[in-house]
């Protein structure tokens, strides 16, 4: 057995390939089979990189199943097989880390893709694997020095932002090397780079008084058939806002590592990471106000609105491993590990003019998390020989986490005025996790793989609260309290892999996953005119966790040179649905009037279940078979289905979020002669729609064209063009919006859809073209 058996897939044997073999190369890339038993995608670096991809979200565009709902030009919380918030888990290094959202949500779009390794999916998880992660697990290796060869690799480069003509660089160095004897290896990457995006957008919103809306509630449309977005001289808009909005923002990371093989037999390895973000945004707003009828906005009168943002956000990472053989059949493996994030932002609002504040938004957080856990690997040579079957390998350990998170936000509204109002909102969160996992890899013969597992989750809550009112800087209402949770789960997984022949196999997997509830949603504090003005919302930490059983059936076909071709059909029953309820009780809740607050208490609870299902092709190929040995072609499309319960009671909509179909797919060419290569990408995804108390919203995407032009200079140097966004696609968000005085009535209207009013929104972007030069040394 092996040292570096770690959480995921060992990293390819290097051999003697150098960097320059590595970097400077025509050649191309496929997606290759991996040998673990549970379902996994395995994207190396080079995949990726012609493309020159800013951040692990533009990588993750081009991975199967893998869906955003992010503004356009980005690509920050992504949806394995469309399912976001907590639904979908990330890891660094195979473990789990904070982010910046109390659902749990990872933004990926803060990771340079200079740091990354490789990028593994994991449709099923094995029993060593967090159970967290209903519809997959997305696993971000960073470099390190074992896997990459001695040298330096360099790059410089610049974007430049087509639409309003401003140029941002970027720069990183990677060194990595080992001493004579390889007792010794290491690695470190740094890099910095800023990115830009500029959005232009358009909202219009409609009411009764508008022509057309009856037409376009009878048909129960989204109201994308009233909106002249290009013409505001026919528009037939209560209200029109074209808003400026401006993000810059500077990366900075460093991740270097350090292995020392202490004998033949024993390694320590230890690893860091930093990432830090600073985002600057600016948002110019104009707001006109009409009457309805065709051309009825007041164009000459518009009213403004300015908004200034600061956020700064910044991750760090540390571990150590160590890793020994303790017999010719028995391998050791203890790790400790600490992640923490911090979150300083600001938003100020201003009306009429760049000075006249009217509103401050503040939120400042931090999280750590401690991890530490120990396995043994067996293999049990005896117990195979007794049942007539190959070979039987057992893992067994345990695992242990302390999450502490602190979170305060602020918020003061009407500053122009005496009597001006602040919430102060706070909590700590506080989580103990307590897992033991057995998993057994049976190998029946040379065609049957079949691995089981057992995970034991035990999760302890504990949290604090506070809720300070005030007006005019003079404390109005406090609430204050404390809950705590304790949960236990038993998770089992089965994985088999049949070898139908050389170049082809089936796959079959169960496993339970779990998601576990937003902390915002677990915490008793108040959210006050919430659903409706009259009701309150207070927050629940007795949820249990969500739940899902899932199966897969995979079936991959590898060519007899390269590439390799699969399809996987997958199912998850999920089970304890979280939803917000109306609990049927007055607002009676210490520190306020239940005078101001005639409607009811509301509070999430586990309400019921979700199916969701779909098929996932995925091909990476050369075009050998026609005669093209230097053309490749690369292409997946992801069918997905998913029904729950509708909170207004009407038909089962779909998991909020989930298009109906992902799918991309690209061409890359080398022309060896000329020492050059050329190739294109196009991503595009399906509506999604979000339902909740009031609202229904609709987002639709644009496609996403990509290229690159590739030269080669020496054996040493490649300079790249690569473009995006060169469509310049558009996003459409579509809300139907219903009204009421409290909760009931907003249900009442939203079941019958008495719309009270329909918002339409165009967002763009713009085209951006990259020049890079690498150099390997």
């Amino acid at each position: 057995m092996t040292p570096f058996a770690a959480f995921a897939q060992e990293a390819p044997q290097q051999g003697e390939t150098t960097l320059d073999e590595i970097v400077v190369t025509g050649q191309i890339l496929y997606r290759d089979r991996t040998d673990t038993v549970a379902p996994e995608l395995v994207y190396d670096q080079e995949f990726f990189a012609k493309f020159e991809p800013t951040s692990v979200g533009d990588q993750l565009r081009r991975v199967p199943g893998v869906a955003f709902t992010s503004d356009v030009g980005e690509a920050d919380a992504p949806q394995l097989r469309g399912l976001g918030q907590g639904f979908t888990q990330v890891l660094v290094n195979g473990r789990p880390i904070p982010g910046a959202g109390n659902d749990r949500t990872v933004f990926v779009d803060r990771i340079p893709a200079e740091i990354i390794d490789r990028i593994e999916i994991v449709r099923s998880p094995s029993a060593d694997i967090d159970s967290q992660g209903v519809g997959g697990t997305i696993n971000i290796i960073l470099k390190d020095g074992e896997s990459l060869p001695p040298g330096v690799i360099a790059r410089v480069g610049a974007t430049y932002d087509v639409d309003m003509s401003k140029t941002r660089p970027n720069a990183s160095v990677s060194w990595s090397g080992r001493n004579d004897a390889e007792t010794l290896l290491f690695s470190v990457t740094l890099d910095a780079q800023q990115r830009y995006n500029n959005k232009d957008v358009v909202q219009e919103v409609f009411e009764e008084d508008s022509e057309g809306f009856a037409a376009e509630v009878a048909a129960r449309g989204m109201g994308r058939s009233l909106a002249r977005f290009d013409d505001p001289s026919q528009s037939v808009a209560v209200e029109r806002t074209e808003e400026q909005d401006s993000r810059d923002s500077t990366d900075l990371s460093f991740n270097g590592d350090l292995t020392w093989m202490i004998n033949d037999h024993t390694s320590l390895r230890v690893d860091a990471f930093v990432l830090s973000t600073a985002r600057d945004e600016h948002q110019d707003t104009v707001i006109y106000e009409g009457d309805g009828s065709v051309g009825g906005l007041d164009l000459a009168n518009p009213e403004l609105e300015f908004q200034d943002a600061d956020f700064n956000q910044d991750s760090m990472g540390a571990s150590a491993l160590y890793e020994t053989e303790l017999s010719e059949t028995m391998d050791f493996e203890a790790q400790v590990r600490v992640n923490n994030f911090q979150d300083d932002s600001t938003e100020e609002s201003f009306e009429e003019t760049p000075t006249n504040l009217v509103e401050r938004e503040s939120i400042d957080a931090d999280d750590t998390e401690w991890t530490a856990d120990a396995a043994i690997t067996q293999e049990l040579p005896g117990l195979a020989e007794a049942m007539g079957i190959q070979n039987v390998e057992m893992k067994y350990g345990i695992s242990g986490k302390i999450k502490d998170r602190e979170f305060n936000q602020v918020v003061d509204e009407d500053l122009g005025d005496p009597d001006y109002g602040t919430t102060d909102g706070r909590f700590t969160y506080e989580e103990t996790r307590l897992d033991a996992y057995l998993r057994v890899e049976w190998e029946i013969n040379d065609a049957v793989t079949l691995q089981t597992g057992l995970r034991a989750e035990s999760t302890k809550t504990e949290i604090t609260f506070l809720n300070r009112f005030l007006e005019g800087g003079v404390l109005e209402d406090e609430v204050s309290g404390a809950a705590d949770n304790d949960e236990f789960m038993l998770n089992p997984s089965a994985h088999l892999v049949w070898k139908l022949g050389e170049n082809d196999q089936l796959r079959f997997s169960a496993a339970k996953t779990v998601r576990r509830p937003s902390i915002d949603q677990m915490i008793p504090a108040l959210a006050l005119e919430s659903p409706g003005d009259e009701d309150v919302t207070i927050g629940n930490p007795d949820l249990a966790f969500e739940t899902a059983i899932g199966f897969d059936v995979g079936y991959e076909h590898r060519f007899s040179g390269r590439g390799i071709v699969g399809v996987n059909v997958f199912s998850r029953q999920i089970s304890d649905l979280i939803g917000l309820v109306n609990t049927g009780e007055d607002v009676d809740v210490v520190g306020l009037d239940p005078a101001d607050y005639p409607g009811n208490l509301y509070s999430f609870r586990n309400i019921g279940d979700a199916d969701v299902y779909g098929i996932e092709l995925d091909l990476s190929a050369p075009l050998s078979f026609i005669g093209l040995d230097e053309t490749g072609v690369f292409a997946n499309f992801t069918r997905m289905w998913s029904n729950r319960a509708d909170p207004a009671g009407g038909p089962d909509v779909m998991i909020d979020f989930q298009p109906e179909y992902v799918y991309n797919f690209g061409v890359t060419h080398n022309i060896p002669s000329w020492d050059a290569s050329l190739g294109f990408s196009y991503q595009k995804q399906g509506e999604s729609r979000f339902v909740t108390y009031g609202e229904i919203e609709s987002q639709l995407y644009d496609g996403n064209l990509e290229i690159f032009l590739e030269k080669r200079l020496g054996s040493n140097m490649v300079l790249r063009l690569t473009g995006t966004n060169l469509l310049d696609a558009d996003s459409n968000q579509a809300e139907a919006n219903f009204d009421g005085d409290n909760g009931a009535e907003i249900l009442a209207n939203q079941a019958a859809f008495n719309v009270d009013a329909y918002e339409v929104e165009r967002e763009g972007s713009s085209p951006k073209v990259t020049l890079t030069l690498r150099a390997v040394f």
